[in-house]
């Protein structure tokens, strides 16, 4: 009967979840995914959090932003997981298979395929459902996927598909040493844990790349021996109004199309190079002041003494990959000294800009975080001991 129970409140919590994810779980609480809100709701991890949402998916029926339905791979398994009478496991388990069956396959066998997984998860373990499974996937299936024979192509070729909204999609080819060259230097920044903490990272292998690839420019902008740009290290300017960046409301405009957020911008300025520029009524440059380097060289160095990495409560990441954070912001009038920075990975620096997590400097100099309330309505602070 408790196992039931146990089983019950699981579902339920998914179905919850799903509700929370439909309605906007960055607009409404700030996080940027369900999983790292629920992580920090929690404190289970973000592995586990990660989990726990996409098993919710599966079987929930969930909604866009934009109010379009997303499918739902295991709807009777959803059902009979809110009567308790099977378990989380078998609801992954199924809901992986359910994943595999070919989209060529019939919403008749499919929901017949479904329905045998879940009577013999009613009887068995989730290990003899996921045999079980992969007998069934080889029936609708028994080729697997066709190879592919791709054609010939140059040895390098680079090009970018740029969007209205300033992203874009990558294609290139490379030869063997420069592939080689490229792995080499994106593996230990796309392995588990390097922008997260520690063993928490629910990121994809293709997301985790993604965002190797952007650290390695990032650490490249950084080096001395990049080469120059027009006479300048190379940069990304930003354009923005100065109310809007003082208010955190409002649009910013990236260089070659596209725009942020105003608060996204507040978040940029907090380590970087700042090059006032008056517009006259046209929007033409009246006067351009020069840049002001707002954390040094040897400023840095002194806060990644102190700080050794990000901040943050339970975030491994280390230093190098941190910006400077004003405690109180530069653009509202914070200092730019020791006292009043602190390190945090990009992943919560974005955090802390877009949530009710509030920073405080400790009577020892170093920072203290203080919890949304929902979180823990005393608000009592805590601290990062990932770096001692």
């Amino acid at each position: 009967m408790l196992i039931q129970v146990s089983n019950q409140c699981d579902a339920l919590v998914g179905a919850v979840i799903a509700k929370v994810e439909t309605e906007g779980v960055k607009a409404t609480y700030g996080y940027s995914s369900a999983a790292a809100w629920l992580d920090d709701l929690t404190r289970i991890g973000l592995r586990d959090a990660g989990r726990i949402v996409r098993r919710a998916h599966a079987v929930n029926v969930s909604h866009r932003l934009d109010g379009t339905e997303i499918p739902v791979t295991a709807p009777l398994a959803g059902s009979v997981a809110c009567e308790g009478v099977i378990s989380p496991a078998h609801v992954e388990v199924i809901a992986r298979v359910m994943a595999r069956i070919p989209v060529t396959v019939s919403e008749e066998d499919r929901a017949g395929a479904e329905k045998i997984l879940v009577d013999l998860a009613r009887e068995t373990s989730p290990g003899e459902v996921a045999r079980a499974g992969e007998r069934l996937v080889d029936t609708f299936d028994p080729d697997g996927p066709e190879p592919e024979d791709p054609p010939a192509r140059p040895a390098r070729e680079l090009s970018f598909q740029e969007h209205r909204d300033g992203s874009a999609k990558i294609k290139g080819v490379l030869d063997g040493l420069a592939y080689a060259r490229l792995r080499a230097a994106l593996d230990p920044l796309a392995a588990l844990g390097s922008a997260t903490e520690g063993d928490r990272d629910t990121r994809s292998l293709a997301e985790r790349q993604a965002d190797a690839l952007v650290e390695l420019a990032r650490l490249a902008m950084a080096a001395d021996e990049l080469p120059t740009h027009g006479g300048d290290r190379v940069h990304v300017t930003v354009t923005v109004d100065y109310e809007a960046l003082k208010s955190g409301i409002g649009t910013a405009a990236i260089e070659g199309g596209g725009t942020i957020s105003a608060a996204e911008a507040r978040r940029l300025a907090c380590d970087c190079a700042i090059i006032p520029a008056v517009l006259g009524t046209e929007s033409e440059p009246m006067d351009l002041g020069r840049a002001k380097r707002l954390i040094t060289t040897g400023l840095r160095r002194r806060l990644t003494l102190r700080d050794r990495g990000c901040t943050f409560p339970g975030c491994g990441s280390p230093a190098k990959h941190c910006d400077g954070h004003h405690v109180v912001y530069w653009v509202l009038g914070g200092p730019t000294n020791l006292g009043n920075l602190t390190l945090l990975c990009e992943r919560h620096h974005r955090l802390v800009h877009n949530s009710d997590w509030e920073i405080r400097m400790g009577t020892d100099g170093k920072p203290d975080f203080i919890p949304p309330d929902y979180l823990d309505p005393l608000r009592r602070p805590r601290r990062n001991t990932f770096h001692l």
